[in-house]
């Protein structure tokens, strides 16, 4: 064959040959394309997205209530409080249970004239069990707690003073206003709780029932 006619036919089956890699280069392209598109598409049907699965809090089938801020609750009253009285009280939603004693010596972040006025939430911070049946005003003391033997020191801001415990007691800030007592807001994770104000009724929605 002469040279020329080589030539020709070597051109041929090159333009040949790259024609159809091109199309092969295409149809890939094109699938994979097509494959991005596909799981995207399935994605979102199987996976939709959180909002679209999670119910509302106010949903009856969301079982939630939450507030918004902590409430504002009175409590008790100066005068009616003597020193070593203890005063059970749910705060800031229902069976959330604390209590409020007079210890008759000055107490971090204390009320009242002698600043020895202070509130704590009752559930142990090991495992949950209540110290409300255990508090000692005069030792300032609640516990041991009935399941370990933890006890707080309540003139310190509930500190662990023994047992199992690693976590203070969860305390109640505390304001008086015309001699009156008041809860605002809770000082710590109440045991059980991920959130304070959720899983649960305010207290006051409560109160106006």
């Amino acid at each position: 064959m002469p040279d020329d006619d080589i030539d020709r036919a070597r051109r041929r089956f090159l333009q040949t040959t790259g024609a159809g890699a091109t199309l092969i280069l295409a149809g890939c392209s094109a699938f994979d394309s097509d494959s991005d598109e596909t799981p995207t598409d399935t994605q979102e049907e199987t996976n939709p997205s959180e909002s679209e699965t999670d119910d509302p809090p106010e949903s009856p089938s969301g079982q939630v209530e939450q507030l918004d801020a902590y409430p504002r609750v009175k409590i008790a009253s100066v005068s009616e409080l003597s020193t070593g009285d203890v005063i059970e009280f749910e705060y800031p939603l229902q069976e959330q249970s604390n209590f409020l004693t007079r210890l008759g010596e000055q107490a971090w972040d204390g009320v009242g004239p002698d600043g020895d006025i202070v509130a704590f939430n009752a559930m142990c911070t090991h495992a949950g069990c209540s110290v409300s049946g255990s508090v000692e005003p005069e030792d300032s003391r609640a516990g041991p707690c009935p399941c370990h033997y933890t006890s707080f020191d309540l003139s310190k801001g509930g500190l662990v003073n023994m047992g199992q415990a690693t976590s203070d007691l969860p305390q109640i800030d505390l304001e008086v206003d015309g001699g009156d007592i008041y809860a605002t807001y809770v000082e710590g994770l109440v045991w059980g709780y991920h959130n304070n104000l959720r899983t649960g009724t305010p207290i006051e929605a409560a109160q106006s029932n």
